[in-house]
């Protein structure tokens, strides 16, 4: 048993349920009250990184392929289809395609996405007294929620707050609004038994996006001119008057002159504070921040811009990686969180949403399996078909393997008969009569 007895763990829980003697997210728990909420750190900086180019490119090379694909909303596997669930796919489907009066859906997941590859995605759904449209939802600012770590599980008290001020933002004002567990929807990246928030690809990214925008500063200093690369030392016996007119003459005679100057002094002598050429813009430096940017979000640096030693192969391997453990985990995680909004929320416990063309394959690679299994008796060419997405031939082949097929023509063979009154048998001409000639 727990060493405290919490007695706000033990609110509006079951008369079976058991309760739990772990803490959730000790770190932020400790001596909290269930009323004072948390909030995610730094959502200012976070907005203010993801408008860096790179930061900008990384997210959209995971939002953008996931806002342009197809969905739709099917039975659980196992179960048919009837006229209820139809009707209740109609009217699912419909409030997807129309979550709100300003969004439709591609926008409604962008914004979504958008957040959750920043730090955090929300969104609050209610109920409408409409049976052809029963649901609303709409796109929250995930970086303005707070969460109570210590939340009872009990419907009727608020498990988050959502800021309404700058100011609470960074937890210091009490102007917010509580919303229920069923009220709003909030998505963590990466989520861990260390913190509520969960770890959103743009966090992991924040110490090299921050050496990044600095390193790019200083590089547009050096190249515009604004720092000088070297210093000029006209040793200890010149006065303020002599260095005062060597200011001039450099100013005037050497500076954007394009001309090699040529000075005589007294033990004088250029230090080089920086060096010169790309090294002075520090664009290795730069590249392998990119790269770091990149690795943050599961994506290949060429995605970033880095495409040394890049050819077709390369790319093309790159392009499924991407593919594979950047944009396909986030489209999944977004298909189970909707799909918990339509059985929760609408009680359409028998439906999932499903997104469509999400696992890609290598075509080519895909067709030869299939002339191998159908030659072999395994699949039929309308299965084939329906992992493509098109819809079933109405042959009389378009059910049988490839193994039935070749016992069909065996037997038609053998029978020397078509079935097809379309077709005539083929016959030899008749040889002409001599007699007539």
């Amino acid at each position: 048993m727990a060493l405290i007895d919490r007695k706000w763990l033990r609110l509006g829980r079951r008369a079976a349920e058991p309760r739990r003697d772990t803490m959730p997210f000790p770190g932020f728990s400790g001596n909290r009250r269930p009323d004072k909420p948390v909030a995610k750190p730094t959502p200012r900086a976070l907005r203010r990184f993801a408008r860096t180019p790179y930061a900008r490119r990384a997210i959209n090379a995971v939002k953008n392929p996931i806002a342009m694909l197809d969905w739709e909303i099917v039975p659980l596997p196992g179960v048919a289809e009837n006229a209820e669930l139809k009707r209740q796919i109609e009217a699912a489907s419909y409030c997807l395609h129309h979550p709100n009066g300003d969004d439709g859906f591609r926008s409604f997941s962008e914004r979504v996405v958008e957040d959750v590859l920043t730090g955090a995605g929300a969104f609050e759904t209610q109920l409408s007294g409409d049976p052809l449209r029963p649901l609303w939802m709409w796109p929250a600012d995930g970086l303005s929620i707070q969460i109570n770590p210590l939340w009872d599980g009990s419907s009727a008290t608020p498990r988050y707050l959502q800021s309404i001020s700058p100011s609470l933002m960074l937890g210091t004002s009490d102007r917010t609004v509580p919303l229920r567990d069923d009220e709003l929807v909030y998505i963590t990246p990466n989520p861990s038994t260390s913190t509520p928030f969960g770890l959103g690809p743009l966090e992991v990214a924040f110490t090299s996006i921050d050496r990044q925008i600095e390193t790019g500063l200083f590089a547009a200093k050096v190249a515009g001119n604004a720092r000088a690369g070297i210093a000029v030392d006209l040793g200890e016996d010149v006065d303020a008057a002599a260095m005062a007119a060597f200011r001039v003459y450099w100013t005037n005679d050497v500076e954007g002159q394009g001309k090699v100057p040529i000075i005589g002094t007294k033990n004088g002598k250029v230090t080089r504070l920086y060096p010169e050429g790309d090294k002075a813009l520090f664009l290795q430096y730069q590249e392998f921040l990119k790269t770091e940017i990149a690795l943050a979000f599961d994506l290949s640096p060429m995605n970033l811009g880095v495409e040394r030693d890049v050819n077709r192969s390369t790319a093309e391997v790159g392009s499924e990686r991407d593919w594979d453990q950047a944009i396909k985990p986030r489209a999944r995680e977004f298909e189970a969180v909707l799909t918990k909004v339509i059985q929760r929320r609408l009680g359409f416990s028998q439906l999932r949403f499903r997104y469509l063309g999400l696992d890609r394959e290598d075509e080519k690679r895909a067709a030869e399996i299939y002339a191998i299994e159908y030659q072999a008796g395994a699949t039929t060419p309308n299965e084939y078909r329906e992992t493509r997405s098109r819809p079933p031939l109405t042959t009389a082949f378009a059910d049988l393997t490839g193994v039935d097929v070749t016992i069909a023509k065996a037997a038609a063979n053998g029978a020397k008969e078509v079935d097809d009154p379309n077709l005539q048998p083929w016959r030899p001409a008749p040889k002409p009569d001599p007699t007539e000639a």
